[in-house]
């Protein structure tokens, strides 16, 4: 057990950002479960708002920081292209 007044500070201050970061990490998975269900379930309309929902809480955990922007523009891309495969929604070359 530290015995720092600094140290024992910085422990509370990451149990608390640790707390946050797990709320807001649990709401992007959420709200993937529920667009992967709509997208299984093929409802267009349905998986249209999920995916602005979802976009939306990934888009909020890059701006605070919780994930890198990287890995943002990632989890968006491969949702989009699983979307896209679904309802055969291919450009013609």
């Amino acid at each position: 057990m530290p015995n720092n007044k600094s140290v024992l500070k910085r422990e509370r201050q990451n149990l608390e950002a640790r707390k946050r970061n797990r709320i807001v990490k649990s709401k992007v998975h959420t709200a993937l479960l529920k667009l992967l269900e709509s997208i299984n379930a093929k409802n267009r309309d349905e998986t249209e708002s999920r995916l602005r929902l979802y976009m939306s809480e990934v888009h909020k955990a890059v701006k605070n920081n919780i994930f890198h922007k990287n890995k943002g523009a990632r989890r968006i891309a491969r949702i989009v292209k699983k979307i896209k495969n679904t309802f055969n929604e291919h450009k013609a070359a």
